[in-house]
């Protein structure tokens, strides 16, 4: 049962915290696939998200929406194991804060967050996990929020093509732009300045 995907997750999650192959093994029931197409979401702003999702395969973003209806880019998933969720709302059973819309074909293991409270109880390495999970989440939230008080737009593009460096040219501009809280008209404007450059 989804073994290739299995295979994919394991080294990634063995790596940010050990497990073992038995405990693994034995964990693997907890888990189910999801597969989703370009334009689908994953949960939308204030469904009440129950699951932990890691990323297989694909590229998606975490965006805001405001009652006017405009849309502010919060984060990109695109690397393999990539956990997406909502934090606030897994954990206080409340609505997301915000959305996940998937930006090509996307396959996904994900857990419940319940059945993952049951094994971090029965198995520390997966409260180890856990912890580690929560601490990458805490200090990715920090970096993102000096960076929008201390960088100028310019600063936070070029640290955007260092991380996103795989799919900066895959994102439309205006997902781009609104990630940096900036419009499109001054991304094209920085763009050329860094060709001059």
């Amino acid at each position: 049962m989804h073994e290739k995907q299995f295979d994919i997750l394991y080294p990634i999650l063995n790596n940010i915290s050990p497990i073992s192959e038995e405990i693994w093994n034995v964990s693997k029931k907890y888990f189910h696939k999801k597969i989703l197409k370009k334009g689908e979401h994953l949960f939308l702003m204030e469904d009440k998200v129950e699951d932990f999702y890691f990323l297989i395969e694909g590229l998606a973003r975490y965006y805001y929406l405001t009652i006017d209806g405009k849309e502010f880019n919060k984060s990109f998933a695109e690397k393999k194991g990539h956990l997406l969720s909502s934090i606030s709302s897994v954990t206080q059973r409340t609505g997301s804060p915000f959305s996940v819309e998937v930006l090509s074909d996307f396959t996904t293991l994900y857990i419940s967050y319940q059945d993952l409270l049951i094994l971090g109880e029965n198995y520390k390495a997966w409260n180890d996990l856990l912890l580690r999970l929560y601490e990458n989440l805490i200090i990715k939230k920090e970096k993102r929020e000096s960076d929008f008080l201390l960088l100028n737009a310019r600063q936070r593009y070029e640290i955007f093509l260092s991380d996103y460096n795989m799919i900066s040219n895959v994102i439309p501009n205006y997902h781009i732009a609104s990630y940096l809280g900036i419009t499109d008209v001054t991304l094209s404007r920085i763009r050329k300045e860094m060709k001059l450059t």
